[in-house]
């Protein structure tokens, strides 16, 4: 006997009666909210994230180790806000895909290594952190001392990503980057054997463990911060009941001043009585930097957490809503650097405002632009 099937449609999504996992995100008013969503990201990343690469462009204040972590973390959140407004191209075909395969192909991989990309640069900061606060400067040096150093970090940043993003499917051809029909969006199908242990293991062990890492820095950090606001309350106390010049034979504190970058720079004490008093000012900066850097990998875990748990799950019907919000983590961050972080929040206001003069310490290339009056001069920025 002939037993006819057929597909119903419920709260916007294509299901098979007969209780398989296979459905489609069919509803067309759902799909327009996702692909908003997907262009709001897209503008607010890409002007966001300019705005720090720019910064670091034009000013050596915010030139430093850490920061150098910080750029590669926007270009890799730039790249995904230019390829992601395909998704919403995917998403608003009414039939199908209305620009070839190999669009969604490249876009599908883009996110894929970008966000690994974003991942292992938030590691690398809480590394970088951890380093310069806990350690001896000759152990931070031994490790970021030189350009080149830093280079191979960032190289070793993207690399590690292409390898399990790209290598690693691609040799035990498990997982295809093209267009997904069921979610209409760009991204990778899971369609192949071995691709759900391939996703456990990625969404539900190595992220994690990187998470993990990234937090355990920042404890670790705030340990070590904690200890010192306390030594530093104890010599303040003592040094008060000095003179100025007592303090100068019989003070045991050190101030690595070499230890700091320029983001954590301080003036010279003008005399030994102000010892402490540098020493608690060193320690707010470094405090404050921390702090800005842990609302990032805050930020970047309470985006990504959804989607890592949702693909674990296999196929949902929630999955383009958190992708989207997967990708909200590329636009957040620059708003963190804007409102926590004095100086990327000058650098900013002086772009915004075309107050070329004002930004602090200009670079070479930014002296190299208002020479050429690319950017206007101290005439021009004293005249508006």
């Amino acid at each position: 006997m002939d037993v006819t099937t057929s597909t119903v449609v419920t709260e916007g999504v294509t299901l098979d009666p007969t209780g398989s996992s296979t459905f489609e995100f069919s509803d067309y008013t759902q799909r327009v909210i996702v692909a908003t969503m997907f262009l709001v990201i897209a503008l607010l990343g890409i002007f966001g994230n300019t705005l720090v690469i720019l910064a670091v462009l034009l000013s050596n204040k915010v030139r430093t180790a850490t920061n150098a972590f910080v750029v590669n973390l926007s270009v890799a959140d730039f790249l995904t806000c230019v390829v992601i407004p395909w998704n919403a191209v995917a998403l608003l075909g009414r039939e199908g895909l209305p620009v070839g395969v190999w669009v969604c192909s490249i876009t599908a991989v883009v996110q894929r290594v970008t966000a690994g990309c974003s991942v292992f640069s938030l590691v690398a900061i809480a590394l970088n952190r951890l380093l310069l606060i806990t350690r001896h400067a000759t152990t931070y040096y031994k490790v970021y001392s030189t350009p080149k150093k830093i280079i191979l970090w960032l190289v070793l940043i993207w690399l590690v990503p292409l390898f399990i993003s790209l290598a690693v499917p691609t040799f035990i051809s498990t997982i295809e980057f093209t267009y997904v029909e069921k979610y209409h969006i760009c991204m990778s199908s899971h369609s192949q054997a071995g691709s759900r242990t391939y996703s456990i293991i990625v969404a539900g062990i190595l992220y994690p463990i990187l998470l993990i890492i990234s937090i355990v820095c920042y404890v670790l950090i705030w340990r070590h911060l904690k200890r010192h606001s306390k030594r530093m309350a104890t010599v303040h106390q003592e040094a008060s009941h000095f003179t100025p010049s007592s303090i100068l034979t019989t003070s045991t504190v050190t101030i690595p001043l070499a230890h700091i970058s320029s983001d954590d720079r301080i003036q010279s004490p003008a005399s030994p009585s102000s010892v402490p008093a540098i020493n608690s000012q060193v320690t707010r900066r470094q405090n404050d930097i921390t702090k800005n850097m842990f609302y990032v990998v805050c930020a970047f875990m309470l985006c990504i957490t959804p989607y890592a748990v949702v693909v674990m799950c296999g196929d949902s019907p929630a999955r383009p809503y958190l992708l989207a919000w997967f990708f909200a983590n590329s636009c957040v961050n620059p708003m963190i650097y804007a409102t926590k972080h004095r100086d990327f929040k000058t650098i900013f206001g002086c772009i915004l405002r075309r107050q070329w003069a004002d930004i602090p310490e200009p670079s070479k290339f930014m002296r190299f632009m208002q020479q050429n009056k690319c950017c206007g001069t101290t005439e021009d920025s004293q005249v508006h």
